[in-house]
């Protein structure tokens, strides 16, 4: 199995060098004709919506309705503090349309669809998820069916409404995956400033200090996640001497509990976080703990979409309900119910700021390190993980 990913995966980097990515930012310089509005579901989806008269539904209502009778919709998505409520609460009053949320990684849903689909089980309908599972398994895999053409809704399929000027796409064929959120880092660290003093960290030779020994945590960076996003990026920009010396010279604790890593930090069990997920810390903000995010001016600030690549998949046991699904996360009803439980900066350009800051938005003309480019995923971000993974484990 894992070969056979191998040699897709470089059969996906082919067409990286044909279909391209551009952040985010650069994407704001130009103007692309918006998308024209679509029918209703192409027909090579593989979905069959409820009929009307003998014929196939192609319009909103005949799928709205056809994912009613299917019952409900399963969903994987990030296990964000209240996601597994939130989600399914809005959705059931948007649709009608029971939600089974599955909260999780997105390597161990990896893990669990290659042991399904293996045995001929289908069982998901659409994910929200990361870049390294997304590129890496969930397309290389090809368990993945055009969502483009499935876009219906007027406020989703309008260009004016993102910054990019259409839905963002970013998988080679520009059909498959879409890119909800694009947010700048505001966090290469996360001090506990009654423990460390933020004056102590002037740039990247700060974290060699060996007073910081032992007092720095991170999520893995040698598996998929929140860790390497943030690690790949010293990875490329600092070298593979720097990384060792920070990660194994100095002794960074691991977890792969995202909140866990919140909890060390706030709680000075390790009062240096690298990469800590911002959302883990809202609770201990309100408390008044006294917590800084931070960046180092010589590690360049990251832009990433978290869990804010929305997919459909193929074999889907409840495709019209899926459909449904997909366009109501991308529309600004479902975007301003999931951005404040990710902490992502919408692509739309129509949603109200009430939960990011203004230091979160990628600036036009501004120098950010895409970690959500699909070929610096597929090459240096992998390589990275391995690398991490090597030292560490």
């Amino acid at each position: 199995m894992l070969e056979g990913v191998r040699t897709t995966r470089r059969q996906v980097l082919l067409g990286l060098a044909l279909g391209g990515a551009a952040a985010l930012v650069a994407a704001c310089t130009s103007s692309p004709a918006p998308p024209a509005a679509t029918g209703g579901p192409a027909a090579a989806t593989g979905a069959t919506p409820a009929t009307t008269g003998g014929a196939p539904g192609t319009n909103w209502d005949q799928v709205l309705a056809a994912g009613k009778s299917e019952g409900k919709v399963v969903v994987s998505g990030p296990p964000d503090p209240g996601a597994s409520t939130a989600i399914p609460d809005a959705f059931k009053k948007f649709s009608g349309i029971d939600l089974e949320y599955l909260a999780g990684n997105s390597s161990q849903l990896a893990s669990r669809i290659q042991s399904e689909r293996a045995a001929g089980q289908y069982t998901i309908d659409v994910s929200l998820a990361g870049a390294d599972t997304v590129y890496g398994t969930f397309l290389a895999s090809g368990w993945l069916q055009p969502l483009k053409p499935n876009l219906m809704l007027p406020d989703v399929v309008d260009g004016k409404l993102y910054r990019t000027g259409e839905p963002w796409f970013r998988d080679p064929q520009k059909q498959m995956v879409m890119q909800i959120f694009n947010s700048a880092s505001v966090s290469l660290l996360t001090l506990n400033t009654e423990m460390v003093s933020p004056d102590e960290f002037t740039d990247s030779t700060s974290l060699l200090d060996p007073r910081w020994q032992g007092k720095m945590c991170t999520y893995d960076p040698g598996v998929n996640g929140a860790g390497i996003a943030t690690a790949s990026a010293v990875y490329v920009t600092k070298g593979k001497d720097y990384c060792t010396q920070v990660y194994k010279g100095q002794n960074v604790v691991l977890s792969r509990d995202y909140q866990q890593v919140a909890d060390w930090v706030a709680h000075g069990n390790y009062p240096i976080g690298i990469g800590v997920t911002h959302q883990y810390l809202a609770d201990y903000y309100k408390a008044g703990i006294s917590l800084k995010e931070m960046n180092l001016p010589d590690i360049p600030i990251t832009v990433a979409g978290g869990f804010g690549l929305v997919n459909l998949w193929n074999n889907a046991p409840h495709p019209n309900a899926a459909i449904v699904f997909a366009n109501w996360i991308a529309s600004k009803a479902g975007i301003s119910v999931y951005g404040p439980l990710d902490n992502g900066v919408p692509v739309r350009n129509d949603v109200d700021p009430t939960w990011y800051t203004p230091d979160q938005v990628p600036q036009s003309g501004g120098k950010y390190f895409d970690t959500y480019d699909p070929d610096y995923v597929l090459t240096k971000r992998q390589e990275a993980r391995d690398f991490f993974a090597s030292i560490l484990h």
